[in-house]
């Protein structure tokens, strides 16, 4: 797979990454020419990845969505709580 790096808010990419093998919203690990793994991380945050080239995916958003962090998970899990508790109403 071919995953194109690129500014968020622009569509022309800034890098091409060919033979990636896995990709998460940090990283990307491709295999490189030697035939070893080359690790692309930390990515910029201002940076999205896109496979298609002109950049029209966000691939990185896409994967925080569907992995949300454990910051996200306890902040989530805590708000249900107090709705189940306090009958979901405002303060």
């Amino acid at each position: 797979m071919t995953v194109y790096l690129y500014k968020i808010g622009t569509n022309t990419p800034m890098l091409t990454i060919e033979n990636v093998q896995s990709c998460t919203a940090d990283s990307v690990t491709a295999l490189g020419e030697d035939g070893g793994l080359r690790t692309y991380a930390p990515l910029a945050e201002n940076c999205e990845l896109s496979s298609k080239a002109d950049c029209s995916e966000t691939l990185r958003a896409d994967w925080r969505a569907a992995h949300p962090s454990d910051k996200t998970r306890i902040e989530e899990l805590e708000a249900l709580v107090a709705a189940l508790l306090f009958g979901g109403e405002g303060e």
